[in-house]
């Protein structure tokens, strides 16, 4: 937890004052809790949450917090209720959609809170840039909708000829807009460090709350994971020469000596990837022990020769720090060549969780 304090401190450090913050709480909070981890959001500067379904947000009303909530996915219409009994802002896009609140309208006589979302080039959802400002100025006139916010998303901040076009039309919008909608956001983690806040005045940050930046260029501050994965080892077990670990076999002990092998209650059921199989190393107090054999659903195996006081009970760091040594998910992103976001959403299926204040 501290370290997702002490990400927010620098971030809100660098963000204008006067731009707000939203967290993007998606997937239960990139699998760290969105529960646990919004009061120290709060209490740092956040201002809104943003999450990727209703069911996300009613998650967050449900469990007390008040803080103004924007599901920025699709809701369908039959969940557009919930938008209005529960203070939840909803992302708007379609003429179907401003209907369908309209027919609500005229059943509760309480407007809807949206933000309208364009499509800039994302090509995901989205009102057309040049279909846009027609479509805010009837949704602001509409007494079913209160427009809280326009908004449009980033596809590739390290493209900055294909971003600048993004930043073009965004800006184009906005100047044909008679009256802003309060909120105006367009940046990610990413693009918050990278790109002026062009006529926003509202930056979205997920990732980058719980350490890691959104891409591989520098950060202008350090940020600290905040995600750690340890296990206790249940059993250790002697691999003769010339014997093999695990199914089909990926592993032979190939010198002339019996290796210790350490089988920790882990496996890809919890989040770590079949594919990283004979490809990562654990952390025994600080000394690197590789991982060996195929993972499978609920159990791996780590070779712990060189570490012959290790004992069943003894705990392997597989992510976060152990005496001065450090393992990320970058480590394992980068075997898989692919990105934090999908290892981090992956290790929170049954995996417990313990939060400590401690760094």
């Amino acid at each position: 937890m501290a370290a997702i304090e002490e990400n927010i401190g620098h971030i809100r450090q660098f963000v204008p004052q006067t731009v707000e913050i939203m967290a993007v709480l998606k997937a239960d909070a990139y699998g760290h809790g969105s529960v646990m981890v919004l009061p120290i959001l709060e209490a740092s500067g956040v201002s809104m949450v943003g999450v990727a379904s209703m069911d996300e947000a009613l998650q967050i009303r449900n469990a007390g917090f008040e803080i103004p909530i924007l599901v920025l996915g699709v809701t369908p219409d039959w969940a557009m209720h919930y938008g209005a009994e529960h203070d939840i802002q909803m992302t708007l896009f379609t003429p179907d959609q401003l209907s369908s609140l309209a027919r609500l309208y005229d059943i509760t006589g309480q407007p809807s809170k949206i933000h309208i979302k364009i499509n800039t080039g994302m090509h995901r959802i989205g009102i057309e840039a040049n279909q846009a400002a027609a479509f805010i100025q009837n949704c602001q006139q509409s007494p079913a909708v209160s427009v809280e916010g326009v908004f449009s998303h980033f596809a590739e901040t390290s493209d900055e000829a294909f971003t600048q076009h993004q930043i073009q039309q965004w800006e184009a919008l906005l100047g044909e807009l008679k009256t802003l909608p309060p909120l105006r956001h367009l940046s990610n983690s990413s693009g918050t460090w990278h790109y002026p806040l062009t006529q926003s005045n509202l930056v979205r940050i997920g990732i980058s709350l719980f350490g890691y930046s959104g891409d591989s260029r520098p950060m202008p501050f350090p940020l600290k994971p905040a995600m750690g994965l340890k296990a206790r080892i249940v059993h250790i077990h002697p691999l003769p020469p010339g014997e093999s670990v695990s199914y089909n076999r990926t592993f032979y002990n190939t010198t002339d000596q019996t290796l210790r092998i350490a089988t920790l209650p882990l496996g890809y059921a919890d989040g770590i990837p079949r594919n990283l199989s004979n490809r990562i190393e654990g952390l025994y107090r600080g000394v690197p022990v590789p991982q060996v054999g195929i993972i499978t659903m609920d159990q791996l195996m780590m070779d712990i020769t060189q570490v012959p006081e290790a004992q069943v009970g003894d705990v392997i760091t597989l992510i976060g720090p152990s005496q001065g040594k450090q393992i990320s998910l970058s480590d394992w992103a980068a075997c898989l060549n692919t990105i934090e976001y999908e290892l981090m959403c992956g290790l929170r299926v049954r995996l417990p969780k313990t939060y400590v204040r401690s760094s």
